[in-house]
C-alpha cells in the first residue's frame, strides 16, 4: 500500500511539472504571432524556437499544427505548416514543440502570381504528448454577417481587412481546421478532384439559377464560395446543385491560385435531379444559336459527336442558323500543317442527321496554319451551319468595287463571307471574325461569328496582384472596336438589316469589351433572359456570361425570346462534353 501511495505522489509531481512546463512553453512565441495580421509573416527569415501546437494534418514532407490557445484578434491564423522535407514521425493529435526558420512558400513560378503560405522550415520538433485534444474547427456556417460576401479585395492589398476582403479573410484562416456543416455544390468536380461549394447560410444572400449555379454579377464576386479538395478515394459524379448535409472538415490550404479546404473524409452528396429547362421555339420565327464545342475534331469519339448533335436537335430544336466555335481541323491537335475542317464538320452533320435533325449546309473559312490561337496544330475556327429547308442561303449579291455597298437597301458584298481584322495586329494569334450575308425568302440578314482572345493569361482572382491583371483585355477591346467599326459601316447603309453578332466574347457583360462592341447600335439579347439564368460558363464556382448574341438596338423588340441552354455547365467533368453552354434566340423576320 505504501508503494502505491509513493507512486501516486510521484505521478502527481510529474504531472504538475509537465503542466508548469506547458505554461512556460506557451509563454514563448505563438503561432498567431508568427502568422500576424498580414499575408506574410512579420518574422519572415527569423529563427523561432519552442513554438507549440497540436498536429492536425500531415503530408509526405511535413505537418500542420494549431495553437492550444488563440489570441483576441480575428485577423491572425492560429495554425502553421511545418516543413520537414521527409515523412514526419508524428501522429494526429500529437502536441509538439518546434524550432525552425519562418519562410513563405509559393506554388508555381513568380509569373503565376500565387499567394504564399507561411511555414516553419529547417524544422526540428519534439513530441510533448500524444492523443492531445484537437482544437475545435472554425465553422463557416456561424460567420454569417462576419464573412465578406461580395468583395475579394478592394484596396489593392494595401490594407489587411478580413471584414471586407475575402482574400484577407481566408488568409486569417490559413492552415487552420475549418468546418462547413452543410451546403450546395456550385462548381462540378474537375480533373484535380476539386469542387466549389456555397455554405447553406449564404444561399439566401445570393443569385442562384434553377440548376444551382452561383451567378457572378458586377458587384458580387461571391467570395463566400469555397473550393474543396476531395479526398483521394473520392469517386462518382459531383454536379452543380448537389447537396451535402454532413459536415466537411479539413485544413484551409492554398495552391495554384485558390484557397481550398483539404477535406479529411469522404463526402456524401445528395444528388439534385437536374433538368434542362425546355426551350420551345416560336412558330415562324428565325432561330439563331451559338455553341462553343471545345476543340471538336475527328479524333473525338462518336460519343461527343452524338451528344453535341443531341443538344442541337433536342435542346435547341435544330436552329435555323448555328454559329459553332472551336471547330478543329481534320487532324485535330496533330501539328501537321492541315487546316481544312471538312471531315470535322461532316462528321457532326452526319451525327445531327442520325439524331433526327435536318440537313445543314455549312460555310468554313480555314485560317492560316497556327495563326489563330487555340491548341497548337488544332487551327480552331468559327463555322456557320444553316438550314436550306427553311429557305436560308448564302446571299449571292456581289459588290464589284468596295467590300460593302448597298443598292436600294440591298446589301452587296464582294466576298461572302469576309474576315474582319485579317491584317490587324489586334487579331494576331486570334480567331478572325467571319461575316456572312444570308437571305431567307429574299430578306437579308448578317451573321458575325466571333471568338475573341481568351482570359487564360489573367492572374488569379485570389492571387497576389489585386485587382487581377488581364493582359489580353486591351486586345479584346481593340478587337471589339474593329468589329464595331466594320459593322457600323454596314448598319449605316441599312439600319433595318438585322445584324447578329454571335459567339464567345470571353468577357463579362459589364466589361469594356462588350460596351465597345455594343456602343449605341447593338443590344445584348441576354437582357431579356431571367437574370439568374444569364450564364454560359462556370469558372471556379462563378457562373459567367461569356457567350452572346447581339442585335441592332432598333430591332430589339423583334427578339421574341433569348435563352441560355444549360446542358454542360452543371455536369461532372466525366459527363460534360464542352465547358460552355449554347445560347439561342428567336427573331421575328416578318417586319
Amino acid at each position: 500500500m505504501r508503494k502505491i501511495w509513493i507512486y501516486l505522489i510521484v505521478l502527481i509531481l510529474e504531472l504538475t511539472a509537465c503542466a508548469t512546463n506547458i505554461r512556460d512553453i506557451q509563454g514563448q512565441l505563438e503561432i498567431h504571432d508568427i502568422q500576424g495580421c498580414s499575408h506574410t509573416s512579420p518574422y519572415l527569415g527569423q529563427r523561432v524556437a519552442d513554438v507549440v501546437g497540436v498536429v492536425t494534418h500531415k503530408t509526405s514532407n511535413g505537418f500542420t499544427m494549431q495553437s492550444l490557445t488563440s489570441d483576441d484578434q480575428l485577423c491572425s491564423s492560429e495554425a502553421i505548416f511545418v516543413f520537414t522535407k521527409e515523412y514526419p514521425q508524428v501522429l494526429l493529435a500529437d502536441l509538439v514543440q518546434v524550432d525552425g526558420v519562418v519562410e513563405e512558400f509559393t506554388d508555381g513560378s513568380p509569373q503565376d502570381h500565387n499567394l504564399s503560405q507561411t511555414e516553419i522550415n529547417n524544422a526540428r520538433f519534439q513530441i510533448l504528448y500524444s492523443d492531445y485534444q484537437l482544437p475545435n474547427p472554425i465553422v463557416i456556417d456561424d460567420l454569417l454577417g462576419l464573412m465578406p460576401t461580395a468583395i475579394i479585395d478592394n484596396d489593392d492589398m494595401k490594407l489587411f481587412d478580413p471584414k471586407q476582403d475575402g482574400i484577407d479573410f481566408y488568409e486569417s484562416l490559413e492552415s487552420m481546421l475549418v468546418e462547413i456543416r452543410s451546403g450546395q455544390v456550385v462548381a462540378h468536380r474537375n480533373i484535380f478532384d476539386e469542387i466549389s461549394v456555397l455554405p447553406s447560410v449564404f444561399i439566401a444572400e445570393n443569385l442562384l439559377s434553377i440548376q444551382g449555379a452561383l451567378v457572378n454579377t458586377q458587384n458580387d464576386a461571391n467570395p463566400e464560395k469555397l473550393m474543396i479538395k476531395l479526398p483521394s478515394n473520392s469517386d462518382g459524379e459531383v454536379n452543380v446543385g448537389d447537396w451535402f448535409e454532413e459536415s466537411i472538415i479539413g485544413i484551409m490550404d492554398y495552391s495554384y491560385g485558390n484557397f481550398k479546404l483539404l477535406a479529411f473524409t469522404q463526402i456524401d452528396f445528395a444528388r439534385k435531379e437536374t433538368t434542362v429547362e425546355p426551350y420551345i421555339p416560336t412558330s415562324g420565327s428565325l432561330t439563331l444559336a451559338t455553341y462553343n464545342v471545345e476543340n471538336l475534331s475527328p479524333m473525338d469519339g462518336n460519343k461527343k459527336y452524338s451528344q453535341i448533335a443531341g443538344h442541337i436537335v433536342d435542346h435547341l430544336h435544330s436552329p435555323d442558323v448555328l454559329v459553332l466555335n472551336e471547330i478543329s481541323d481534320n487532324s485535330g491537335s496533330i501539328d501537321d500543317g492541315v487546316v481544312k475542317a471538312d471531315k470535322t464538320i461532316m462528321k457532326l452533320l452526319e451525327a445531327i442527321h442520325k439524331a433526327g435533325g435536318p440537313e445543314y449546309s455549312y460555310s468554313d473559312t480555314p485560317p492560316d496554319n497556327n495563326q489563330d490561337g487555340g491548341l497548337e496544330g488544332g487551327n480552331i475556327r468559327t463555322v456557320l451551319l444553316f438550314r436550306n429547308d427553311k429557305g436560308i442561303t448564302l446571299d449571292q449579291s456581289r459588290s464589284l468595287s468596295n467590300k460593302v455597298t448597298a443598292n436600294n437597301g440591298t446589301l452587296l458584298l464582294n466576298d461572302n463571307p469576309f474576315l474582319i481584322g485579317n491584317q490587324s495586329t489586334a487579331f494576331y494569334g486570334t480567331r478572325k471574325p467571319r461575316v456572312w450575308l444570308l437571305s431567307q425568302n429574299n430578306k437579308q440578314f448578317i451573321v458575325v461569328g466571333v471568338h475573341l482572345s481568351s482570359q487564360g493569361a489573367n492572374t488569379p482572382d485570389w492571387g497576389n496582384l489585386q485587382p487581377p491583371q488581364k493582359p489580353e483585355e486591351t486586345k479584346r477591346i481593340n478587337q471589339a472596336q474593329l468589329i464595331f467599326d466594320q459593322l457600323r459601316e454596314i448598319y449605316m447603309k441599312n439600319p433595318q438589316l438585322p445584324i447578329f453578332i454571335m459567339g464567345d466574347m470571353n468577357d463579362q457583360p459589364w466589361s469594356t469589351t462588350i460596351s465597345v462592341l455594343s456602343q449605341d447600335i447593338f443590344f445584348n439579347t441576354a437582357e431579356i433572359e431571367k437574370h439568374e439564368e444569364r450564364y454560359s460558363y462556370i469558372f471556379e464556382g462563378n457562373a459567367q456570361e461569356l457567350d452572346y448574341i447581339l442585335i441592332n438596338k432598333n430591332l430589339a423588340d423583334d427578339v421574341i425570346q433569348a435563352r441560355f441552354i444549360h446542358v454542360n455547365s452543371f455536369k461532372d467533368l466525366a459527363e460534360s462534353i464542352s465547358d460552355h453552354d449554347p445560347v439561342i434566340i428567336d427573331f421575328d423576320m416578318s417586319h
